[in-house]
Parts: C-alpha cells; sequence; structure tokens
C-alpha cells in the first residue's frame, strides 16, 4: 500500500508540472498581444534610425513591462552595437498604451530593420 501511494504521487507531480509547462507555451508570432506590442514598438523606434547599414539587419528585443506600464529593456541582440543602443534609448522606459500586457513577463520582440 505504501508503494501504491507513492506511485500515484510521483504520478500527479509529474502531471502537473508537465500540465504547467504546457498551458504557458504560447506561440509568439500568433499571439495577439506580441502583435500588438511590435506594432507599438515600431512606432516608438519610428522610420529614421541613425545607424549606417549596408544590408537589412535583424534583432532580439528582450522586455518586461513594469507597473507603471512601461518597457523596461532586458536586452537587444544584434551584431550592431550602434542599433543596440539606439534600440535601448527609444524603448526603456516609454509607457505603452496596450494594456492586454502581463506585467512582470519576459517578452521577446524581432525586430528587422530594412536598408533604405
Amino acid at each position: 500500500m505504501k508503494n501504491f501511494k507513492t506511485i500515484i504521487t510521483v504520478i500527479a507531480l509529474s502531471l502537473s508540472t508537465v500540465f504547467t509547462v504546457v498551458a504557458n507555451d504560447v506561440d509568439p508570432k500568433n499571439n495577439k498581444e506580441t502583435k500588438k506590442l511590435r506594432t507599438e514598438m515600431s512606432l516608438l523606434i519610428g522610420k529614421n534610425i541613425p545607424v549606417k547599414l549596408n544590408k537589412t539587419t535583424t534583432a532580439q528585443v528582450s522586455f518586461t513591462v513594469n507597473n507603471k506600464n512601461e518597457i523596461v529593456v532586458l536586452s537587444v541582440e544584434s551584431k550592431l552595437n550602434d542599433l543596440n543602443s539606439f534600440v535601448k534609448k527609444k524603448l526603456n522606459y516609454k509607457k505603452l498604451v496596450t494594456k492586454a500586457v502581463k506585467k512582470g513577463e519576459v517578452y521577446i520582440v524581432p525586430l528587422k530593420v530594412n536598408v533604405k
């Protein structure tokens, strides 16, 4: 009987762990709030980027939203340091209009900069 209780406990714990991981797994490309955030971020950055580019460049912007509904940039990953610092300056502590974001959750949004 003791072994049976142990087995049931182990199964229950493993299932609860698996279900919580699956429940939080969201595809960022199909997520509506991520699309709204990305649109709002592109408006905040603007079209005039004072970084000289030879080709189209991409970056990954990871950020969180604080209790005041402001963007707090955690990191910008791209090959150009000038682009990293520009994006941080433009986005850090800017207030969001979108209210459908979860405070404290880390978001990773792709950024694509085209050459004119």
